[in-house]
């Protein structure tokens, strides 16, 4: 199985034999009322966003397409944006790929707009088998179900990861990165905790399985959206995110859209300090 960053897309493929498999998250459809109410006034933001993955799909004409979680953008219900974007984007989403929608945070009564053949995968995720290799797919905000174990990466979405990068006048640019990174240790007593597994020695092989498995984050599919400076945030800032604090995000590897490589996040994080401390010095100066 091959997986592809998409050049300058926040969308990867996945690729064996004569599957190609596309994957995108957080579209967000209906976020303009959310700066309407900051009196920015974007409506076709949504339609922006749709047209991208329009042109998206017929440039790499996948077999399959899985939105992994966000569609929508209300917690709660949904906003008359929603029925009408989120219903059409999916029926012609059809005509081109097969069609599952991961739930995601946003996602509350998604069901309603399915169009039926959609499949739609719970928040706790779901395994996406090759011959080759088996990925395991879920949004992010909820515990992954049991075929994390027996999977050889781990897909997942939700928080938006963003990089600041110094501008002119002590301005920064925001941009969204892909982030690639593998478990902490902790992973195998929260495991434990949450499926009632067995540490070694009855597992070793598991274990050792699960610590070697690759995670990667996507970057949101709507652009304008606030998400996780990466080099700015403090750990506790996704406490309460379940899977947050059992990955090795100090040495998690990023990567910016254009493939650019960036480093790990501690060497980021360790050169702003290191220009913090430089311009603290010549002020004072």
């Amino acid at each position: 199985m091959h997986l592809e960053l998409l050049v300058n897309e926040p969308a990867l493929l996945l690729s064996e034999n004569a599957r190609r498999v596309l994957v995108v998250a957080d579209l967000h459809l209906g976020y303009e009322r959310v700066l309407l109410k900051k009196e920015i006034h974007s409506p076709s933001l949504s339609q922006v966003a749709i047209d991208h993955l329009h042109d998206l799909v017929k440039g790499v004409q996948p077999t399959e397409i899985v939105i992994l979680g966000d569609l929508k953008h209300s917690v709660r219900g949904l906003s008359r944006t929603e029925l009408r974007q989120v219903s059409l984007l999916l029926q012609d989403l059809q005509q081109e790929a097969s069609l599952t929608v991961v739930r995601g945070n946003h996602d509350a009564d998604i069901e309603m707009l399915l169009p039926d053949g959609v499949v739609l995968a719970p928040s706790s995720g779901m395994q996406l088998k090759f011959e080759s290799q088996q990925l395991y797919l879920l949004h992010g905000h909820a515990l992954p179900g049991i075929e994390l174990l027996h999977s050889d990466a781990l897909l997942m979405a939700h928080i938006h990861p963003t990089i600041a990068i110094p501008s002119l006048k002590e301005h920064h640019l925001m941009y969204q990165v892909w982030v690639r990174t593998r478990w902490n240790p902790t992973i195998t007593e929260a495991i434990a905790n949450w499926f009632g597994k067995p540490q070694p020695p009855g597992q070793a092989s598991l274990v050792h399985r699960l610590l070697q498995m690759e995670v990667l984050i996507m970057p949101a599919f709507l652009d304008l959206l606030p998400g996780l400076v990466l080099n700015r945030s403090q750990p506790e800032e996704r406490a309460g995110d379940p899977l947050w604090p059992h990955l090795a995000i100090e040495e998690a590897e990023i990567i910016m859209l254009d493939h650019t490589p960036l480093g790990t996040l501690g060497q980021l994080a360790l050169e702003r300090a290191q220009k913090t401390r430089k311009s603290l010095r010549f002020k004072g100066q």
